[in-house]
């Protein structure tokens, strides 16, 4: 995957105790230079990789959502240049669960999933892992479309990151 690999949510993650009972989990990792950056800042950077065209599907995905009575997510690349989050804040598209300088754990739950995301630095490389569990038959239908966007945009991500932070 040009550096990027897809990895088994592992005992190491962060979110290794959200895997029982999900509907959808995808690990990916890739070697690359900390050069001392918080997961923080590698949640920040991976927003501001986000190319526009995927903002503008979250814009058709949050209007079809709306028609069903569902949250308007926002943007991806929203996330602002916060310094010192707290739980609960929003952060772009999700929610600050927890926060150390080596991992940030981040949520969206609402009636039909909860997503979990976590980016979290081992040493020299960087881990992004998702986890949803559905809650009922719509949040499972709504992933259908959305887990093989997940798994091409998430690496795809990545592997841009992994660029910036060589240079």
């Amino acid at each position: 995957m040009n550096g990027v690999d897809a990895v088994a949510l592992d005992a190491g993650s962060v979110l290794h105790g959200q895997r029982e009972g999900a509907m959808f989990v995808h690990v990916v990792r890739a070697s690359t230079h900390r050069a001392g950056r918080s997961a923080l800042a590698a949640y920040q950077d991976m927003a501001a990789c986000v190319p526009g065209w995927f903002d503008g599907l979250m814009a058709v995905r949050n209007t079809g959502m709306r028609l069903l009575g569902m949250k308007d997510l926002g943007s991806l690349r929203a996330v602002r240049a916060v310094t010192d989050p707290r739980p609960g804040q929003r952060l772009g598209i999700f929610t600050l669960q927890s926060l150390q300088d080596d991992a940030i754990v981040l949520e969206d739950d609402d009636r039909h999933l909860r997503v979990q995301l976590s980016l979290q630095w081992r040493g020299d490389q960087l881990e992004i892992a998702t986890v949803v569990h559905t809650h009922n038959t719509f949040g499972s239908a709504y992933m259908l479309p959305v887990a093989p966007v997940h798994r091409w945009i998430v690496p795809h991500l990545l592997r841009k990151q992994v660029r910036r932070y060589a240079r």
